[in-house]
């Protein structure tokens, strides 16, 4: 703790003093105006599209929300949106496996980093079979879009997966005009292209975009056995339009389709709790790379109508997503692992073999003697204890034998494909009193025959309504109902629900006072999970049943029992907003968390029940200013209290987190600029991170050339976070290293 302000404080001292110092200088050089916000009104107030699904400000939104604009990322040197949600007040991000990466509010649950919504133009990005998605793997890049909000709490609009919080990543495509293009090389073998075109044909505006991005990862992570790059390669390519059907109504399509190849880590860091995997994962050997695939096609018909007084805003549209992985891993075990009468015995419900009983079972294999004292979770029945005595025996047949080592290949390949028709209407019903009633349908398919034995069917139906009401100048009240329903849970549907008001002191001042109820319907992989690895053995094995593949003794099923995950909160938040000068807020909240699926998710161990429980209280505010002179700078911090009785629970959720940037004008076509990234207290250790970037602009006839140096500085600290085992997190440190980057951007208009 006293690490990170320290270092937030000496790292940005002298450049928040000059930047104030140079102010009145810089004030008096014309800034060329930037094509990205050269429309913007400077006194006009900040609106925010993604709250309630209606326009809001800082006065009547529900929810603390942060919008970032990618121009000033650019400047700041941020390339990846991972890094861009460090800026956010309260969100956390962790690297668990190299280029896999946890994105949570107020922390994740390190095994599944759920719970927070993630969409594109207001369309689900996640996984349809799975309630998370992969942030280095989307296809969207940072350059695609205009700018980024995120809702700091529940947003029951948008359906179970906003439990916590949404990440809406937005695109105009009338920012799109021109050409542009952009190459970016740097340590880490980092290679990135992108190219964007964006052209008007009268009432159409046209956009294409292609992006390659490559890297290695991290290495040199004490704790891992052997070569752990974890490099991966993404290109993408997109297609937007936008057309005037008239002088109301507008259709927009979105297509995306990305591919990328990325390094699957090895095994061997874990430290396995069941001895009839123990072998396999112990001789996992370096698998290939896995080649994933994510795209979607989205179109959106939007325009209003009246009936009598009332303005009705209509929004039709229609969503296809896809996800798909092909990834083959080689692993070895020994003859038992793949034994089917070992597979009865572990298929009991009253046994779960231990770790502890390692002993036991090779003692069986000499004896034919088989106590199991760890293993029994309740008393075996008369006929699960015969299937039990006669297993020892049955091992002893075949003696050391059964130790005998055999190699494989099995796939972990799935298939995930999502159809969705949603609608909403925003009625304004009076100058004090908007109503916004959505509905959303959508049907999941998911195919693997390693994680769900086949194909899982999924329809759910999802409505809403929130009630926007403002009786005096002053006074601005939300209520929002959600309930979703999903055919393959079998428990109660999730009903969620939203209340806030907010008092506007003074012109510039708003208060808030929020509470919401919200629930999270168990995912497809959490509900229907069947997962086995069936191995097919190295040419020439044969196995002491005389076979030439079988399937791992375990097999790890969902119970079918699982309710909804439910998180009650409270909180108390304070916004100051200048127009878009000075923006501020700050807000305590209270969090309770019940009903949590927080098990491993791993073949290792996989018991899923509701069990889980948290409880998070404390503090976050963010600010960004703008001097006249141009001077940006901008700060976030988060002191969170979690206390849980799940170690995967607690890990990745820092009890001190933020960040300090500032943006220095060195002229009118050159600045400098800084970002100090940090969390204390996260899984046992700490993450430090420095920027430094150098940008200078050269003005062209009917463009500009932008060239630009990062420099990003890790201090010793955490670089990765991994779980050594279920009932222990723990981390991966990496030695401090510096790294470079260069890039050039071309325009033409």
């Amino acid at each position: 703790m006293v690490y990170f302000h320290k270092t937030l404080y000496a790292a940005f001292t002298a450049l928040f003093a000059l930047g104030v110092c140079a102010s009145d200088t810089v004030e008096e050089i014309p800034l060329e105006p930037d094509p990205f916000t050269a429309d913007d009104d400077i006194e006009n107030e900040t609106v925010f599209i993604t709250p309630a699904r209606m326009a809001s400000s800082f006065l009547d939104s529900p929810n603390a929300v942060t919008s970032l604009d990618v121009p000033t990322l650019r400047k700041l040197g941020i390339t990846e949106m991972v890094d861009a949600m460090r800026l956010v007040p309260g969100m956390m991000v962790s690297e668990t496996h190299g280029s896999d990466v946890s994105v949570g509010y107020h922390g994740a649950n390190v095994n599944v980093p759920r719970r927070s919504e993630v969409l594109y133009n207001s369309n689900r990005l996640h996984r349809p079979g799975y309630a998370g998605a992969h942030w280095y793997r989307l296809p969207i890049d940072l350059q695609d879009l205009t700018f980024i909000e995120v809702v700091r709490g529940p947003s029951p609009e948008y359906g179970t997966n906003a439990m916590t919080s949404t990440v809406n990543l937005i695109q105009d495509t009338v920012a799109t005009r021109g050409l542009y293009g952009s190459a970016r090389v740097g340590d880490g073998a980092t290679r990135d292209v992108f190219l964007n075109g964006g052209w008007l044909f009268g009432d159409t505006q046209l956009g294409l975009r292609y992006f390659h991005r490559e890297n290695d990862g991290f290495d040199g992570a004490t704790g891992f056995e052997g070569d752990y790059k974890n490099d991966v390669s993404t290109d993408s390519v997109m297609f937007n339009v936008e057309h005037r059907l008239n002088d109301g109504w507008m259709l927009d399509v979105a297509a995306s389709y990305a591919d990328s190849t990325y390094q699957v880590p090895g095994f061997g860091h874990l430290v396995p709790d069941d001895p009839f995997v123990e072998v396999a994962l112990e001789n996992f050997r370096v698998a290939p790379d896995a080649d994933e695939s994510a795209g979607f096609i989205s179109g959106k018909v939007h325009g209003s109508v009246s009936t009598g007084n009332t303005l009705h805003e209509v929004v039709l549209g229609l969503n296809f997503s896809n996800f798909s992985r092909d990834q083959a891993i080689s692993l070895c075990g020994n003859n038992f692992a793949f034994d089917p009468r070992v597979a009865e015995v572990d298929g009991l419900p009253s046994v779960h073999f231990h770790v502890d009983d390692q002993l036991a079972v090779v003692t069986a294999m000499l004896t034919g003697n088989l106590v199991l004292e760890h293993s029994l979770v309740q008393t075996p029945t008369p006929e699960e204890q015969a299937t039990i005595d006669a297993l020892g025996p049955y091992l002893q047949g075949f003696g050391l034998d059964m130790l005998e080592v055999r190699c494989g290949i099995t796939d972990q390949d799935l298939d995930e494909d999502r159809y969705e028709f949603n609608t909403h209407v925003v009625s304004h019903l009076s100058e004090s009193l908007q109503n916004v009633l959505g509905l959303s349908v959508t049907h999941n398919s998911i195919t693997s025959q390693t994680y769900l034995n086949g194909t899982v069917e999924q329809d759910s139906i999802h409505v809403y309504d929130t009630l926007r009401y403002s009786p005096a100048d002053r006074w601005v009240f939300n209520g929002t109902l959600s309930l979703e329903g999903a055919d393959n849970v079998d428990s109660s549907d999730a009903l969620s629900y939203r209340l806030s008001a907010n008092y506007q002191i003074q012109r510039d001042w708003v208060l808030r006072v929020m509470h919401a109820r919200s629930e999270r319907l168990p995912d497809v992989y959490e509900t229907s999970r069947n997962w086995t690895y069936f191995t097919q053995y190295d040419a020439g094995e044969i196995d002491h049943l005389g076979r030439t593949a079988a399937s791992l003794t375990r097999v790890a099923v969902s119970p079918d029992d699982l309710e909804p995950e439910v998180l009650r909160n409270t909180e108390i938040g304070l916004s100051y907003s200048v127009f878009n000068r000075f923006q501020a807020d700050a807000k305590l909240f209270y969090e309770d968390y019940s009903d949590l699926i927080s098990e491993a998710f791993n073949y290792v161990d996989f018991q899923l029940t509701n069990n889980g429980e948290l409880q998070t209280q404390g503090i976050e505010f963010g600010l960004h200013h703008t001097t006249e002179g141009g001077f940006e700078w901008g700060a976030s911090y988060t002191y969170l209290d979690a206390d849980s009785d799940t170690p995967f629970e607690r890990s990745l959720r820092p009890d001190h987190s933020g960040s300090l940037w500032a943006i220095l004008p060195l002229g009118s076509q050159s600045h400098l600029s800084g970002v100090y990234f940090g969390a204390s207290d996260v899984a046992e250790g700490s993450y430090d991170r420095f920027d430094f970037t150098l940008s200078h602009r050269v003005l062209l006839q009917r463009g500009h050339l932008d060239l630009q140096v990062n420099y990003r500085r890790y201090p010793d600290g955490i670089n990765a976070f991994t779980e050594i085992s279920s009932f222990s997190p723990n981390i991966a440190q990496v030695d401090g290293q510096d790294r470079l980057f260069f890039t050039a951007a071309l325009s033409f208009f």
